[in-house]
């Protein structure tokens, strides 16, 4: 039996909890207003809900990721797919100033693309995270 483990970071899996949170939030707050306004008040709408849209794309956008030997489990908030080591191509990061973000692309099409992208468990430091070099692993081993 395979026992998974946690590659992306928990902060970023509840980050998307609490952005879907505010979003559903928002969503009531605006229909209620219309509802007792009789119009919708899109004035009151546009900078709130395009920062929660902002934010929103970037929760969705990050995947929680999951790896065992033999796959990686990969989800956006309930969907869960599973995708072979075997399928990653080649893996890259990218280290900003206050996040970094793993690069996952894959050989084949996938229920997520042809690329995933998620934020790795906290490492300090700009060296590059020691899952890239084991998720570049699995590629390289299939190029030989």
């Amino acid at each position: 039996m395979s026992v998974k483990r946690r590659i992306s970071s928990t902060p970023q899996s509840v980050f998307k909890i609490v952005v879907l949170f505010f979003c559903v939030l928002f969503g009531a707050g605006v229909l209620a207003g219309s509802l007792s306004a009789g119009r919708v008040l899109w004035e009151e709408m546009l900078l709130p809900g395009g920062v929660l849209g902002f934010l929103l794309w970037f929760a969705v956008s990050r995947k929680t990721v999951q790896m065992d030997e033999r796959f990686l489990y990969v989800s956006v908030f309930r969907r869960v797919n599973q995708i072979p080591l075997d399928d990653i191509a080649s893996v890259t990061e990218a280290i900003g100033m206050r996040d970094r973000a793993v690069t996952v692309h894959f050989r084949t099409e996938t229920p997520f693309g042809r690329t995933i992208t998620f934020t790795p468990t906290l490492v300090f430091g700009r060296e590059p995270h020691p899952i890239v070099a084991e998720l570049s692993r699995h590629a390289a081993k299939d190029e030989k």
